[in-house]
């Protein structure tokens, strides 16, 4: 019986040190080589104005689409209420980035749906009705690219290339 256990506690070790690292040690089960989107947010000093003037962390969405046409033709408060119901059958996968800070750059990694041709962006200004605060891109193929986001004001800006 003992000779069992220590064959499968060896086995157990060994396996483990054959495995390939992962990229992030929060994912070690996803695979090091998939596609990826890296998301680059970059907001000035003065984003979302609140009521007195003074800027505001805001909400950025992102979501992978099979189409833009939906995206596209929803306004803002539609997509931002009941994405769902308003993106439909385009939606593949939706992520909700950590808030952003006034004055902070920071980035995140997401995996790339093998369907994906768009990517929505909507950021939750506090103003919505003014601001410029959705945009698509269309994305490159399945392979992994790099998007920057910028937020300025209640103004947001979107570029993309391959990786």
């Amino acid at each position: 019986m003992k000779q069992y256990v220590i064959a499968i506690l060896s086995a157990l070790f060994l396996s483990g040190c054959s495995s390939a690292p992962s990229l992030n040690p929060l994912d070690w089960w996803s695979d090091p080589t998939a596609p990826m989107f890296k998301i680059d947010v970059e907001a000035a000093s003065n984003i979302n104005p609140n009521v007195d003037g003074l800027p505001s962390p805001v909400e950025v969405r992102v979501y992978q689409l099979k189409d833009s046409e939906a995206f596209n033709q929803t306004d803002f408060i539609q997509i931002y209420n009941d994405d769902q119901g308003a993106l439909k059958a385009d939606l593949l996968s939706k992520r909700y980035l950590p808030s952003v800070l006034p004055g902070k750059t920071t980035s995140e990694i997401i995996p790339v749906s093998a369907e994906t041709k768009f990517v929505g962006i909507v950021v939750a200004f506090a103003n919505y009705r003014e601001a410029n605060n959705k945009v698509i891109y269309e994305s490159l193929g399945n392979f992994s690219q790099i998007l920057s986001l910028q937020l300025d004001g209640i103004n947001l800006t979107m570029t993309g290339e391959e990786e």
